[in-house]
């Protein structure tokens, strides 16, 4: 089983937050990420930024694709931990796209694919909806990836 631990390091010029995801003999993964330490302004990665329900529906539709959507707010502590390993995920699956939703500034799609919790991941295959993950809930996120992509991530 995959547990995911947050580690807050405090230093004099910027606090930090990183997180320690361990072993799981279900998905392999020994070190997914480990004691890494991100800043406040965490690397967006290969992330897209979606900022309103045209872009959105435009971005899900790509038929090549699983689409994995990351519905958050600014103000919300799990989603701030959540960027970090978003980001880094997108670097390591090109083979899955990886999407943002400021549910604050996008409220249309929010409101059309029923978001009331953040984070919310939704996952996407030809603009039909696949799977969602309400919370940040990394392992979950990592087997899901999995699952609809067809791609073992864990050698990455």
């Amino acid at each position: 089983m995959l547990r995911t631990l947050p580690i807050r390091v405090l230093n004099a010029s910027k606090p930090t937050l990183g997180f320690s995801v361990t072993r799981s003999s279900a998905f392999g993964i020994q070190h997914l990420y480990n004691k890494r330490s991100f800043s406040s302004e965490a690397p967006k990665g290969n992330v897209q930024e979606l900022e309103d329900l045209k872009q959105f529906q435009q971005f899900v539709s790509n038929g090549e694709k699983v689409s994995v959507i990351d519905f958050y707010a600014t103000w919300c502590g799990p989603c701030k931990a959540l960027e970090p390993i978003f980001a880094m995920l997108s670097e390591r699956v090109p083979e899955v796209q990886f999407g943002r939703v400021d549910v604050d500034k996008a409220q249309d799609t929010a409101m059309e694919y029923g978001i009331t919790a953040m984070p919310t991941c939704k996952f996407f295959k030809d603009g039909e909806q696949l799977d969602t993950i309400i919370g940040a809930n990394p392992p979950k996120l990592v087997s899901l990836i999995k699952e609809h992509s067809g791609v073992d991530i864990s050698g990455r």
